[in-house]
């Protein structure tokens, strides 16, 4: 229980940060003056800063969840902050009649991340150490990423892919997916051995290669064939190797996992449809508003 509270308010902490964020951006970087200037005040702006801030809270509280809880539980829960961020996004854009508010889609979207969550979690009924843990299946993933995302971005640069936004999302996911495990793994050492130890280091360059593939990604294609792809694929690689790498195990039986695939499918549906239904809501709104690209990005929830 307290590690889904912690994730829970991780992933609000998240998303008040996403709308925050976003919408100091919008106001900041659109107007006249060149790049520098219009970052200059951004960097200025109180609600830039109490978004990293809030952002960074977010972190502290997802470390703080996985290392007293489950990752098959933590990671699924932190995709709750998608659907706060959807209603924070709303509340705040009443206020501003030029803004559109989410369509009834999105709100679709939104209760079907709820109702998957709940299914996957009450069906699982997660528990720690059910199994055997494989000692190289972390070493694995991370060398099976690296291989995955330097041929995805080979292909990508020879122009061999026909849609290389969706693939470099996909690697992008993979990699925030993976992110949260060797977070975990790394929370289970003491600090005095972290220095020395090799998932410390492949969690920097995890992280930072999820976020070059996101940018890459974003520069690639459309929005809508790149962040639903990374947000979805994000819960779904935590869950797959909690089981191999941590020993996580969930409910047996056919008819039980058979509820968790639905469960999760709903859960990657909605994220997949709350993404979609925003893009398309804010390239209608670029569309008639020619203030800069920056009011076009969707109100999304960042995590892991």
């Amino acid at each position: 229980m307290t590690a889904a509270l912690l994730a829970l308010a991780s992933a609000s902490a998240y998303a008040v940060s996403t709308v925050i964020g976003h919408r100091a951006a919008t106001s900041a970087l659109s107007g006249d003056g060149s790049w520098w200037s219009r970052a200059g005040r951004l960097l200025r702006r109180p609600g830039f800063v109490l978004g990293q801030a809030l952002g960074a809270l977010g972190l502290v509280l997802h470390a703080a969840a996985l290392a007293v809880g489950l990752v098959v539980v933590v990671q699924p829960i932190l995709c709750v902050g998608l659907v706060l961020a959807l209603a924070l996004g709303a509340l705040v854009d009443r206020r501003h009649p030029d803004r559109p508010l989410p369509g009834r889609g999105q709100w679709w979207s939104a209760g079907m991340v709820v109702a998957g969550l709940v299914v996957f979690l009450t069906s699982a009924a997660p528990t720690a150490g059910s199994g055997a843990a494989v000692s190289w299946a972390l070493p694995a993933a991370v060398g099976g990423l690296a291989a995955a995302s330097a041929a995805v971005g080979f292909a990508v640069h020879r122009g061999r892919l026909r849609r290389p936004a969706a693939a470099l999302a996909a690697c992008s996911g993979l990699a925030f997916g993976l992110t949260g495990v060797l977070l975990k793994a790394v929370l289970a050492l003491p600090v005095t051995a972290w220095p020395l130890a090799w998932a410390v280091y492949a969690l920097v360059g995890v992280g930072l290669a999820g976020t070059a593939l996101a940018q890459w990604s974003y520069a690639a294609g459309p929005l809508v064939q790149s962040q639903p792809v990374a947000s979805a694929l994000e819960p779904v690689v935590a869950v797959a190797l909690a089981g191999p790498v941590f020993a996580e195990g969930l409910a047996g039986g056919p008819v039980a996992h058979l509820v968790q695939l639905a469960g999760l499918v709903l859960l990657v549906a909605g994220v997949v449809g709350v993404g979609r239904c925003a893009i398309a809501r804010d390239a209608r709104r670029g569309s008639s508003d020619p203030a800069g690209d920056e009011d076009r990005v969707p109100v999304l929830a960042s995590y892991g």
